[in-house]
């Protein structure tokens, strides 16, 4: 195992950060991160990752929310969706398929058989977008 002296490595899944405006249940839905804290995203947006269902139902303008960041966790789905695909944000923060020119978040590893199913993904926050077909 190695030591790592004055180096500020967190190893936690998950963060809290401050909301940039009102939340109205962001439990399972990815948040994008801006100067002001997370919102909402716009569609196919890069996110910081998703808010734990362990949040309240709603969260005032500068309170905290946790959001998970890596690793495996639920993400609500917004229609149908297959196992193993790479996923991207709706505006409603919610999983789609990704399709070209969206950022993909995670990818599915269970499917969604309808909208509002929470659906077990992994979280890789791969930086890219999926390619032309």
């Amino acid at each position: 195992m190695s030591t790592y002296e004055y180096a500020q490595i967190n190893e936690s899944p998950t963060i809290k950060l401050k909301a940039a405006s009102a939340l109205t249940a962001p439990k399972a839905l990815a948040l994008a991160l801006g100067a002001s804290g997370v919102a909402l995203p716009s569609a196919g947006a890069a996110c910081v990752g998703i808010a734990l269902i362990s949040n309240p139902d709603s969260v005032a303008s500068g309170g905290d929310v946790d959001i998970q960041i890596k690793d495996i966790g639920l993400w609500e789905a917004s229609a149908a969706i297959t196992a193993g695909a790479l996923l991207a944000t709706t505006a409603a923060g919610k999983a789609v398929t990704a399709d070209e020119g969206d950022h993909i978040i995670a990818r599915a590893l269970e499917a969604a058989t309808a909208a509002g199913d929470l659906i077990k993904v992994q979280i890789v926050n791969a930086g890219a977008t999926v390619p032309a077909s």
